[in-house]
């Protein structure tokens, strides 16, 4: 056993050694892009990495009095906010490491039309990690989709 456990403490003193040399940077946060009591951007950096939150974006167009009619134009709408938000805060779509969808009403249709839009917009290859997420209702009755991310990129 006492061999067994060498290895891994050699590791670990390494691991202690070298991280116990270098200061850690100290954690910054921006919010960027408020309005109505929240913020569209949450940017938070720290040892040269920026992580980039971006809140529900929805299907209406920057200006609109009203969401978009259809869901497929709803979400493209909400994936084009998106990136748009990505974008503010200083990154790419490229960036994006996770997306969440809020689908009202969800079923394999909806999915599919969402999914068609996303891939239209978002154009990710390797596509990215997600969850996608069935509602009752989104905070506007006439919406029919909300999608949030996370991105990440070394800080500049």
């Amino acid at each position: 056993m006492k061999s067994q456990l060498q290895p891994i403490a050699f590791s670990l003193g390494l691991l202690l050694l070298a991280t116990g040399s270098a200061e850690a940077e100290e954690l910054k946060t921006e919010f960027l892009g408020s309005q109505q009591g929240f913020s569209h951007i949450a940017r938070t950096t720290a040892n040269g990495v920026t992580t980039i939150r971006i809140s529900g974006q929805v299907g209406m167009a920057d200006g609109a009095d009203a969401p978009a009619a259809t869901l497929a134009e709803q979400a493209e709408i909400a994936f084009s906010n998106l990136v748009k938000r990505v974008e503010q805060a200083g990154a790419s779509a490229e960036d994006i490491v996770k997306t969440t969808v809020f689908i009202k009403d969800i079923d394999p249709e909806k999915v599919q039309t969402v999914g068609r839009a996303q891939a239209k917009v978002l154009q990710l290859d390797p596509p990215r990690a997600a969850t996608w997420v069935g509602v009752t209702g989104l905070v506007f009755p006439a919406l029919l989709v909300e999608v949030e991310a996370t991105a990440v990129v070394a800080a500049e």
